[in-house]
């Protein structure tokens, strides 16, 4: 049977030689692309003996406390998760002291969250590994197309957050 793919973009801008075959090929390396860095960071989370998604979680925390400590609401709208999902995982990372929760003083229904000390050690003892993964795995960028590649995955993160919220229910 002779059958012909159809084409999966209209639009010209992604069209090469009237193929989206160019456009097929970048969203498999997209997903593999991801698929790379998730592994990179599950293996950083097993060195904290934590999941994936905690080792998110915390690193997100750990960049973004300052003085005064991050809401669960604020961890989820940043990680583009739920807030049932982050209290989930922040009670796991609770649990093996690697997190802290105090009281939010402007809001009595919240609780705000800080990187343990223990966490903040582990941290320390990784950040070397890190910096050697993230200046290998990004080596090949100059400054200028560095921030043009963020700024791109931001507008297309940010397209794709509009194209799921009007999906078809299945």
């Amino acid at each position: 049977m002779d059958h012909q793919f159809p084409k999966t973009v209209t639009r010209q801008e992604l069209l090469f030689e009237d193929s989206d075959a160019k456009f097929r090929k970048l969203l498999y390396e997209i997903t593999a692309l991801a698929d790379r860095v998730e592994t990179m960071r599950a293996t950083f989370a097993r060195h904290f003996g934590i999941t994936r998604p905690q080792y998110n979680i915390l690193f997100y925390i750990a960049q973004h406390q300052r003085d005064v400590g991050l809401t669960t609401g604020q961890v989820a709208t940043a990680l583009r998760v739920s807030s049932p999902h982050v209290v989930q995982e922040v009670n796991q990372l609770v649990r093996v002291n690697l997190i802290e929760k105090s009281p939010n003083p402007d809001d009595g229904r919240s609780v705000l969250l800080r990187v343990s000390e223990r966490g903040f050690v582990m941290i320390d003892d990784l950040a070397p590994t890190l910096r050697d993964v993230n200046d290998r795995l990004f080596q090949s960028l100059s400054k200028s197309e560095f921030d043009q590649l963020c700024t791109l995955v931001a507008t297309i993160l940010e397209d794709a957050e509009g194209v799921i919220s009007k999906l078809p229910v299945d």
